[in-house]
């Protein structure tokens, strides 16, 4: 009853760490029709026995991840050939619209019939491994010690709890820069080089800013709070976010912080380079009517197919003095606590390895995990998908993983934009919540 109960919580937990914006018919595929009845270790232990022709069942595995067209359409042929390469495995897919995601993830979790692998928000790990809903790679197959040789450390050590790896990272994002190159050309500035500094690209989000009878008609910035940027030039001043020690948010208390969110923000509360009335900011980069963004590397693969005829640059997070820290998003791949260990771990070894990497970087834009990769000479052959890689040499994991506390934090950065209240008090405010929020049993 107390592991049925840590593990309600835990899913309760889920369903703030995962937000939902789709609904859709989930999709079955595989290697055969997915299966709702429930498998225990011990069947898939016997189905590795010999059975009366003398042959071995393959061990199936069940793999869930919420949907979109290209993930679902490369998770189908990356299946296909793990199945070719290891005869003695067979996953079943199932593909979950984002929007009902949490709600069939949920009772799973805490009814013991969860997925034997599948994503969740690299936030969540240490949650769902207090409470026994997940359990480490099998160290045979992956030990701690080459994950730790292996891996940049910023896309593996969320993963980690306890002194083990509880999965591998996927769709691993950093922030960087983008901008219009027409604009910029004729502003008169640097088109090919972008600003290396916040200095310098504040300065350009004023000169590229245009008004025509006191509105707003081309915007210079358009930044709204994201966590992830708002993180990394809070790193970049030095400034104390979390208390890994203490295990608390201590932003609300450091000076550094509350300077660097006053640099971020006064573009927009000062400068007017942007105002969410003018046009959605990714929209607007799109048509030609921003130019700057700070956004993911997966912008990189996006852009050329939602705005073929936008010609623009990339270039790495500005830099305060040397820092172009840059804060790492992901998602892991995990298994549950009743996946049989060794599959389960090849599984996951499979889709974190070399090969698999560099196709999720050539065709959608996720960033290598693997530090071989981040000098593989055919993914820097393409200079903007290279900048992207180069960020991983100066990033961290985001104390955001999850959206419940991004929900807080992104609340408490359009009050910071949108009102006239003291950046002192908001951030206080928002700091006790996501506290409280830390303190949720599990």
């Amino acid at each position: 009853m107390k592991k049925m109960a840590s593990l309600l919580v835990a899913a309760a937990l889920v369903a703030g760490g995962l937000s939902g914006c789709t609904k859709a018919p989930a999709k079955e595929t595989s290697g055969g029709a997915v299966s709702q009845e429930k498998t225990t270790d011990q069947e898939k232990t016997a189905a590795e026995k010999e059975n009366g022709g003398g042959e071995k069942t393959p061990v199936s595995l069940t793999y869930w991840q919420h949907s979109s067209a290209a993930r679902d359409e490369m998770m189908t042929a990356l299946v296909k050939t793990f199945e070719e390469q290891n005869p003695d495995i067979k996953v079943k897919l199932e593909f979950i619209p984002e929007g009902d995601y949490s709600q069939k993830l949920i009772p799973a979790l805490a009814t013991d019939t969860a997925p034997d692998v599948f994503q969740i928000q690299s936030g969540m790990v240490a949650k769902l491994a207090q409470t026994g809903a997940i359990k480490p790679l099998a160290e045979e197959v992956m030990s701690a010690d080459s994950i730790t040789a292996d891996f940049v450390p910023a896309a593996v050590d969320g993963l980690k709890y306890d002194g083990k790896y509880y999965g591998m990272p996927t769709d691993l994002q950093t922030i960087v820069m983008l901008w219009n190159k027409k604009l910029v050309a004729e502003a008169g500035l640097d088109a090919e080089k972008g600003p290396q500094t916040w200095d310098e690209f504040f300065d350009w989000s004023r000169k590229l800013t245009k008004t025509e009878g006191g509105k707003l008609v081309q915007s210079g910035w358009g930044g709204k709070g994201y966590a992830p940027e708002v993180l990394s030039i809070i790193k970049q001043y030095g400034g104390a976010f979390y208390d890994d020690a203490a295990g608390q948010y201590v932003f609300a208390d450091d000076p550094k912080v509350l300077e660097a969110i006053e640099a971020y923000t006064a573009p927009y509360k000062t400068d007017k380079v942007y105002n969410t009335e003018f046009v959605k900011n990714w929209a607007g980069f799109r048509q030609g009517l921003i130019g700057l963004m700070l956004g993911h590397p997966a912008m990189i693969g996006n852009l050329p197919q939602t705005a073929p005829d936008l010609d623009f640059g990339v270039g790495l997070i500005p830099a305060k003095g040397d820092s172009h820290a840059t804060c790492v998003t992901s998602w892991g791949y995990v298994m549950s606590a009743k996946a049989p260990d060794e599959a389960a771990t090849r599984f996951i070894q499979f889709l974190s390895s070399d090969d698999v990497e560099r196709q999720w970087t050539e065709k959608t834009g996720e960033l290598p995990a693997r530090k071989a990769l981040l000098e593989d000479a055919g993914l820097k052959s393409d200079p903007k998908v290279a900048v992207a890689i180069e960020s991983l040499n100066d990033s961290f994991v985001g104390a955001l993983q999850t959206s419940a506390l991004n929900t807080i934090w992104t609340e408490a950065m359009d009050r910071i934009l949108q009102t006239d209240e003291p950046i002192e008090t908001i951030l206080k405010d928002a700091q006790s919540k996501m506290n409280d929020e830390l303190k949720n049993p599990v």
